[in-house]
């Protein structure tokens, strides 16, 4: 005989919800929905103000003579400027490494003093991040973007050329002689 299991105990959730309490749950939304609907309202226009107050000194604007702006007014003056922002020049992936490794050995150089390294290392440390930093060639790594975003043509012609050179030899073997089936082998049909 198995065992008997409550009712309350099968359902995930609570037994349903009598309708005074589901009255008083729409009741409690509809106090609720125009609150959250004016703190929405006052943050979209905060959000506004402080716009406008950035964006009429960076048009050349006065801020007393333009002090009753709509809101499209706003948006439509903030997406002007940036849209006549010049736009900036997109770095060479060798120039974003360089800038990265020169912060990496200015943060390097700031925390050396703070760990127990013994001096003479510190020293070293020291010396080579100074030789680096007056480099004008950084050193790059073998599998760096800025040395593998160059040779990437390259690299894919070279992998054409496998490919075709792979597959014609394939062609030209099963052509010449077929490979007995191997009946051990395991084949997905």
């Amino acid at each position: 005989m198995s065992p008997s299991i409550p009712t309350e105990a099968c359902q995930p959730f609570p037994a349903r919800s009598t309708v005074a309490q589901r009255k008083q749950a729409n009741e409690l939304r509809k106090t609720l929905k125009p609150l959250l609907e004016k703190r929405r309202r006052a943050r979209i226009n905060d959000s506004l103000s402080h716009l406008k107050s950035l964006i009429l000194p960076l048009v050349g604007k006065d801020n007393a003579r333009y002090s009753k702006l709509e809101k499209a007014d706003i948006l439509e003056m903030t997406v002007r400027f940036l849209r006549d922002l010049p736009s900036t020049p997109v770095k060479d992936s060798a120039d974003s490494y360089r800038e990265g490794y020169k912060a990496c050995l200015q943060r390097v150089s700031a925390l050396l003093p703070k760990t127990s390294v013994d001096q003479d290392a510190c020293q070293r440390v020291n010396e080579f991040i100074q030789q680096s930093m007056s480099a004008t060639v950084t050193p790059t790594c073998l599998n760096c973007c800025a040395h593998s975003s160059r040779t990437l043509p390259q690299i894919q012609q070279r992998i054409q050329s496998l490919k075709f050179s792979f597959s014609s030899r394939l062609e030209s073997q099963s052509r010449s002689s077929p490979q007995p089936v191997n009946a051990a082998m395991w084949r997905p049909w």
